[in-house]
């Protein structure tokens, strides 16, 4: 039996700013649940695990998650969480 190693965090599609404002748009409206990813990475080249909750509050840089500040400069991926 192998044993399974901590899961990595592929790389999802850069999404254009536009289509990542419709849906923090819609996520706000509709108070959907979203998972971000964030364009970093660690000393791997593995991207940290997706931010995922609903969105409480935003200002002119990015929102909240939570107690954790995305930028919207951060953000290359973004999709409802079901």
């Amino acid at each position: 039996m192998l044993a399974l190693s901590k899961q990595t965090n592929f790389q999802k599609s850069r999404m254009r700013t536009t289509e990542i404002y419709y849906i923090l748009h819609e996520a706000i409206q509709t108070n959907k649940k979203v998972a971000i990813q964030i364009e970093a990475v660690d000393g791997n080249g593995s991207y940290q695990e997706d931010i995922i909750g609903s969105i409480k509050k935003s200002d002119s840089l990015g929102i909240y998650i939570k107690n954790q500040k995305v930028h919207y400069d951060e953000i290359r991926n973004i999709q409802f969480y079901t």
